[in-house]
């Protein structure tokens, strides 16, 4: 029998992964993935939006100290929560591609000097790069990843259109007589050399030396790059791309890596319109979900509720699988739908969207709702099963996160946003002719757009006696005021 202490015991945690840094130590699922990542098999991790991307750069951000037992310091490159460092390069953008590169590789060589700072490197290629960076006043008086970017993109104004140093000579001595322009983006030329300009390849090479010299290996670490350019595909396209040919150009330093989280459907973006280093990337890697990972990442929730299991007495079952299937019969309804599987069943195919996934964070989000509507139906005296949550609770988590779903797509994808509206309150599966008629437009743009909601998961397309069917999962069926069953 159920009761309103049980229920308010229960937590899964938070379905944003940056929200929840510090829990993740204790349920986090340590997948063939992760173990790649820590081997140096993957270094770009793509993954849809609420897969799981953030969890992994988050619980890699806990581990530092761990790290460094085997020879490697972490640094970010990007805050795992808050403030987006990167946001003011969508409201004032780089001219080009090339300055792009630039601010990424100078933002890049900085974040190494400072990691290597803290850690009292003082060779003579760190003292050579200090040097550079002292005379080319980019050593940073602030840690904020912000600040060094405003630093980096400061520096780079003040060089000439080619990003080369506009250096002044005596005209007498030869010496340089304009002090703070010491690197360069490009190669410099014989002349600049001589005078001391060095190219920021070099001071990477400076950099990789000194870890060499102490055996040690440096990780840079990248995520919610999904959140800097919203809505300007164009632009972040530009910057993405130029910060995987940043990634293949540091794979010539041995001892320095760059690890990259980013939105599968973003990559696919990227590479569309055409990528000719898309060759050269090759440790790369999909988070995947099937059933019985999402069953695991969420009963391994459960299971840190330790007054839960005290209270369901499930403390002596030492097999682990037997004990989350008992907890989960504890705390599930049982599904007598017919020809509809079990209640986990049930679960997964409610969230899953028009490209047939389910994500952690729509089931994380389901479940945290259903908890907290039971636990209102018990304190009104209101008892309507056997297990801890109902069926009526588990409507009610589908509805919030169905609510969650729509608004994300819409705000991700404002152009699709009118097409969507007007399906509100309609059936489940539309022909080509329909959604032409609903939408007042052409048939070639009603197919247009419609593989656009196909591409974004808010379609699914199923070819029925060869006419095509486009179906809304269910999902976003109960934000749309369409029938979930």
């Amino acid at each position: 029998m159920k009761n309103g202490h049980d229920i308010q015991r229960i937590s899964v945690g938070s379905r944003i992964a940056e929200q929840e840094i510090e829990g993740l130590k204790s349920y986090f699922i340590k997948t063939p993935l992760w173990e790649d990542i820590l081997d140096n098999e993957v270094d770009i991790i793509f993954g849809c939006k609420g897969s799981g991307k953030s969890a992994i750069y988050g619980y890699l951000s806990t581990l530092e100290y761990d790290l460094m037992s085997d020879n490697v310091l972490l640094t970010l490159a990007e805050n795992p929560r808050g403030t987006i460092a990167f946001k003011d390069l969508a409201v004032t953008p780089p001219v080009n591609e090339f300055e792009f590169k630039c601010i990424w590789k100078l933002y890049f060589v900085i974040l190494i000097y400072q990691k290597l700072f803290d850690f009292n490197y003082s060779d003579l290629s760190f003292k050579e790069v200090t040097e550079k960076l002292q005379d080319s006043d980019l050593i940073p008086r602030s840690t904020s990843f912000t600040s060094i970017i405003k630093l980096v993109r400061g520096y780079i104004k003040r060089v000439n259109p080619i990003i080369e140093p506009n250096v002044s000579l005596n005209e007498y001595s030869g010496a340089v007589e304009k002090i703070g322009l010491k690197v360069s983006m490009l190669e410099p030329c014989t002349k600049m050399a001589d005078k001391g300009i060095v190219s920021v390849d070099y001071l990477l090479s400076l950099l990789n030396s000194s870890l060499l010299n102490k055996k040690e290996f440096l990780w840079i670490t990248i995520d919610r790059l999904d959140a800097i350019f919203q809505e300007d595909f164009e632009l972040e396209a530009t910057a993405l791309r130029t910060l995987f040919q940043v990634y293949i150009d540091l794979q010539v330093f041995t001892n320095i890596r760059l690890i990259i989280f980013l939105r599968d459907d973003i990559w696919n973006r990227i590479i569309e319109h055409g990528f000719r280093e898309t060759s050269h990337i090759t440790k790369t890697d999909t988070i995947t979900w099937n059933q019985q990972t999402l069953f695991t990442l969420i009963m391994s929730r459960f299971e840190q509720n330790e007054g839960l299991i005290h209270s369901l007495k499930l403390e002596k079952l030492d097999n682990i699988l037997e004990r989350r299937e008992e907890l989960f019969r504890r705390i599930f309804p049982i599904n007598k739908a017919e020809n509809s599987g079990s209640t986990f069943d049930w679960l997964i195919a409610k969230i899953k969207d028009g490209n047939n996934v389910a994500t952690p964070r729509e089931l994380i989000q389901l479940i945290t709702t259903a908890i907290k509507f039971e636990t209102k139906e018990l304190q009104s005296g209101k008892i309507n099963s056997e297990s801890l949550l109902s069926f009526d609770s588990l409507i009610e988590g589908l509805k919030d996160a169905s609510k969650t779903k729509l608004e994300t797509l819409i705000a991700e994808y404002p152009g699709l946003k009118h097409f969507v509206y007007l399906l509100k309150k309609r059936k489940v599966h539309f022909e080509i002719d329909e959604l032409k008629q609903i939408w007042n437009i052409g048939r070639k743009e009603a197919i247009i757009i419609s593989d656009n909601l196909m591409k974004v998961g808010f379609f699914n397309k199923i070819e029925e006696e060869s006419i095509a069917h486009f179906y809304i999962p269910i999902i976003f069926r109960p934000a749309l005021g369409i029938q979930i069953i």
